[in-house]
């Protein structure tokens, strides 16, 4: 018996195959957030950081850029890896990275725990096979101009070497548009989830190519499915050596990180007859709720300090009743007497966390 909420995608698969990169599972009752900077730069673990504070459950590091142009930024090679070591070391996060070239695979082996074949090395065949033959974990991205049968072609190179531990990755494809670097194939999710049981990530950020657009792009991808999202994070975007214009603030890569962690609570089926499957599923509405909490009691001070410079009411009886009654709307299952418990106990923990202000209500 399956219980299904409301919001259940369409698109989700139940046989997904499950693939590790490290400890984080993929294809599962979650949406891991892969993130960090578009290349491993001399500040990487500071960046690295900032993107674990931020929610991310695995970390770009790049050491390796193909670029369009020569003259650009191409990453710093072997030098890199140390930082690498430095940041799982910290953070405790699996790390990907992308290998340009046979050889590089044995360099990266040991400081990385999965490959990233980039979209212009989708059709490298030798890189294919040596990627599957080093037995790691492979995100695969699809190529810019790339149909879903030669996408799935390239997949099959890797598992034709016994390895079944692939991520597809969707990253835009390249169309007439040019507004966005990318045209993000938002249906490939669905289409793929008939073809393949292979788990499906998305990279809004090389599709959408502008920083703004990113949180959009990847909202969409959560609401239709995706297993894991890509995305491009730095502390300080304008200083980036590496796609400077698509990168993410840690601040928004935390908001992204809650809204997946609330649209899985939503769109993640429970297996009743499973005692495990009913714990993940609520492990996962604990988490969205618990963070969504945190939230909640951030904007409680900044309003509560706007009540203060107007010299407000400290509570305001008639909005708390206000939404006792929306959400006893929203819970039947609960009913009113509970919603109402609850709801004045968030209202008073969430006044009560900001340190040294009189209470006020949200």
């Amino acid at each position: 018996m399956i219980i299904e909420p409301l919001l259940l995608s369409a698109t989700r698969r139940q046989d997904t195959h499950q693939v590790k990169i490290g400890a984080v599972e993929v294809g599962g009752d979650t949406v891991p957030v892969i993130a960090g900077p578009c290349a491993v730069e001399p500040g990487y673990v500071e960046h690295a950081v900032a993107a674990h504070r931020a929610g991310a459950s695995a970390l770009r590091g790049c050491v390796l850029k193909p670029r369009t142009r020569p003259g650009s930024f191409q990453g710093l090679g072997s030098a890199g890896l140390p930082l690498l070591d430095e940041a799982r070391r910290i953070t405790g996060l699996p790390v990907i990275a992308e290998p340009l070239a046979l050889d590089d695979i044995q360099m990266l082996r040991g400081h990385v725990d999965a490959l990233l074949i980039g979209a212009r090395s989708m059709h490298n065949t030798p890189l294919l096979r040596a990627a599957g033959q080093s037995g790691m974990t492979v995100i695969l991205k699809r190529g810019m101009s790339a149909t879903y049968d030669e996408w799935l072609a390239a997949a099959d190179y890797v598992t034709a070497e016994g390895n079944r531990q692939v991520i597809l990755c969707e990253r835009g494809i390249r169309t007439f548009e040019t507004a966005t670097r990318n045209t993000l194939d938002v249906s490939a999710i669905a289409v793929l989830r008939e073809m393949t049981d292979l788990p499906i990530a998305v990279d809004p950020s090389h599709a959408a190519g502008t920083a703004r657009w990113v949180p959009s792009l990847a909202v969409a991808a959560l609401a239709a499915g995706a297993d894991a999202l890509l995305i491009e994070c730095h502390p300080n975007p304008s200083e980036s050596l590496c796609d400077a214009a698509q990168a993410i603030t840690p601040e928004v890569l935390w908001r992204i990180v809650q809204t997946s962690l609330a649209l899985c609570a939503m769109t993640r089926p429970a297996v009743a007859d499973s005692v495990s499957g009913c714990r993940a599923v609520i492990d996962t509405i604990d988490d969205a709720v618990f963070h969504l909490l945190e939230y909640r009691a951030a904007i409680v001070e900044a309003v509560q300090q706007r009540k203060l410079a107007a010299m407000l009411p400290e509570r305001d009886l008639d909005r708390e009743h206000e939404i006792v009654d929306r959400v006893s709307r929203r819970a039947p299952r609960l009913g009113p007497q509970r919603v109402d418990r609850l709801v004045h106990a968030i209202i008073d923990e969430c006044l009560d966390a900001v340190p040294a202000c009189p209470q006020a209500v949200a």
